[in-house]
């Protein structure tokens, strides 16, 4: 039969989870402003009745309770928030990286500002209205064009420079992310281990989160929970390039065994299946192409999980890939790896629905193919994550890149067209060649070929390399502005000739196919249909408007245009991400934080639980006095 002892036992089971519950609310407390950190609360269930009915037990009327006993210390958690927040954060790591980057080409163009490309241009073709009525202004053509070829190469190389530091970014966020796996990984084992022993690992598993949430900024995740609270985490979506299964050009990359590549796994013995990243450090050319299939064996040098600090972890590898598939492996950078860091290779195949895949095909390494015998551009594990920061920095490179290419049209269309008027030939002309005429022939020069052009040379003008034909910078009177010149470069004209220069003005409004321009382009190509003879300038040759083409000017303020659209569009994101993240933050805070004023007010509650648990104990001391006591007397 419950007695006094028995009560006394319910009251000291009282004491001691109200006790627990202290600790754990002094905990909350503790941690309100660690990031992370998850409320908990100490869940009490009542402790097993006082005798159960039995043939060997008297019954009572109803049961007796003994007590309470705290069942477990949990998190409050709402996995689905979680879920939405990585989502989340993986879209914001994407458009903030195009954002970042994006704002600083707008800074590099200066559009619309005195030094930017299209106040250049304008001051240019001026100089040459100028030219046309007065040689003397010949030194101002000179220095315009100087300044403007100036300012394309300029912007092209800070362009390139760009690129490259979406290389270190990318480097960085691989040794990131390998970090993090690996921190992963050792907290998915010491959970299991203490989830094995029958205790709530919380903390732990706060730290596991917040590596899970940091981690999909860099790339979309994905998480299947497994027994005793492990995890595994595969990358969302498709992850591998394979320009054959589908539009987007990727599939998904399962292991030997065709299960998916976990870069996280629960079961930490089975290690094939465990994936890592491996930064691209080097790509460089090393046979020509093919002319069959196009291809062209590289050197590609790449660092296991990126770790750069030590040549040891450097591995040396041939490849065979056209000139696309190695700007694209240029762009990415990163490849799948084995947990040691070297990467995979892979073949085609089927996962378990059938659907096509890349599946793991053993690994590469130095010794794994040399000069004579590379390895296909399809064996590697190209990763292309769907999502997050690494994205970002991926598509930016693509941006930059055709942002390259139409400044490369423009300074082509404008070299060609002015090269032309100013040789009077719709095909190159060398200087002072006599034929048809001699002098200065190419105004506009490349750069890269030391003073020796050719019309090979003016076929590879490009922004990079555009620049003023050193004559015309020593002597400017050089500068062919008239109408006709004999084959030793002396004008035929008067002193108030100057159609040629005028037909050279004329260009800022003359309309050009200059989208059509490619680097196999040549000046014929370009100009042949429309150069012809201008009656109001004497016959002299000029280029006349293209159906569909763009004036230079339009051109360039159009490749503004879609830089800003493609900020404006990032900005847009960022900002519409950080709205949905802060709505969903809020959420998870409401849920999930520690709220001063509740932990107060639970402090209190339990507080008095406490003292009500002990005044009972109080209330049963003085009760067996009485008993053991009274007794006596």
């Amino acid at each position: 039969m419950p007695g006094l002892f028995s009560i006394f036992n319910t009251a000291k089971s009282g004491l001691f989870a109200q006790q627990t519950s202290i600790n754990v609310t002094s905990h909350n407390i503790a941690n309100a402003e660690t990031e992370g950190y998850t409320r908990q609360r100490a869940t009490l269930v009542t402790t097993t009745p006082y005798t159960m009915p039995s043939m060997n037990a008297a019954t009572i009327a109803g049961q007796l309770g003994t007590g309470v006993t705290v069942a477990s210390i949990d998190r409050i958690r709402d996995s689905f928030l979680d879920y939405q927040i990585r989502v989340e954060n993986a879209i914001n790591g994407h458009y903030t990286a195009r954002d970042e980057y994006l704002s600083q080409v707008e800074n590099i163009l200066s559009e619309p500002t005195e030094s930017g490309i299209s106040s250049l241009m304008s001051k240019f073709f001026n100089s040459w209205q100028n030219l046309s009525s007065s040689s003397q202004n010949s030194s101002t053509v000179a220095q315009q064009a100087y300044q403007l070829t100036n300012d394309l190469n300029s912007v092209y190389a800070k362009f390139t420079s760009l690129k490259d530091n979406t290389h270190s970014e990318t480097k960085t966020a691989v040794v990131d992310i390998n970090g993090m796996l690996s921190q992963i990984s050792e907290l998915n084992q010491k959970i299991k281990d203490v989830k094995m022993s029958g205790n709530n690992p919380n903390d732990l598993m706060d730290k596991r989160d917040l590596l899970l949430d940091q981690l999909s900024e860099k790339f979309g995740i994905n998480i299947d929970e497994k027994k005793y609270g492990g995890i595994n985490v595969t990358t969302s979506n498709s992850s591998i390039y394979d320009k054959d299964v589908n539009d987007n050009g990727t599939a998904p990359l399962i292991s030997e065994g065709g299960s998916p590549l976990n870069i996280v796994q629960a079961n930490d013995s089975d290690d094939i299946n465990v994936a890592t990243f491996s930064y691209v450090s080097s790509i460089n050319k090393k046979t020509d192409a093919d002319t069959t299939t196009g291809k062209a064996t590289y050197e590609v040098s790449y660092y296991k999980k990126g770790d750069t600090l030590s040549d040891d972890n450097k591995v040396t590898m041939y490849v065979s890939m056209t000139e696309e598939e190695a700007e694209l492996l240029n762009t990415s950078r990163v490849l799948w790896a084995n947990n040691e860091g070297t990467v995979y290779k892979v073949k085609d195949g089927k996962d378990a629905s059938g659907n096509d895949a890349k599946v793991i095909d053993g690994n590469l390494s130095s010794t794994s193919t040399t000069l004579d015998s590379p390895v296909s551009f399809e064996q590697l594990a190209l990763f292309t994550p769907p999502s997050g920061e690494l994205k970002g920095y991926m598509s930016i490179q693509n941006n930059i890149t055709e942002y390259q290419d139409e400044l490369n049209r423009l300074a082509k269309s404008l070299a060609v067209s002015v090269n032309a008027i100013i040789s009077q030939s719709s095909t190159w002309v060398a200087d002072n060649s006599g034929s048809p005429e001699g002098g200065i022939n190419n105004f506009f020069v490349n750069g890269d070929t030391d003073g020796n052009n050719s019309e090979e040379d003016e076929n590879n003008i490009t922004a990079d390399n555009i620049t003023v034909n050193i004559e015309i910078l020593n002597d400017s009177s050089k500068i062919k502005t008239d109408t006709k010149y004999d084959s030793n470069g002396n004008s035929l004209g008067t002193n108030t000739d100057g159609n040629r220069a005028l037909a050279i003005a004329q260009l800022a409004n003359t309309l050009m196919n200059i989208q059509g321009v490619t680097e196999s382009s040549t000046r014929e190509d370009l100009i042949g249909d429309f150069f012809a003879t201008d009656s109001d300038l004497n016959d002299v040759y000029s280029i006349e408007d293209m159906n569909g083409g763009s004036t230079l000017d339009n051109y360039f303020n159009n490749l503004v245009n879609k830089v800003g659209m493609h900020e404006e569009e990032a900005k847009n994101q960022v900002e519409h991400e950080a709205t949905q993240l802060a709505s969903f933050t809020q959420s998870k805070e409401s849920a999930s934080g520690v709220s001063m004023d509740e932990e107060m007010t639970n402090l209190i509650q339990f507080q008095h639980c406490y003292q009500a648990n002990a005044k009972v104990i109080s209330t049963v001391d003085e009760l067996l006095d009485v008993v053991i006591n009274g007794l006596k007397r």
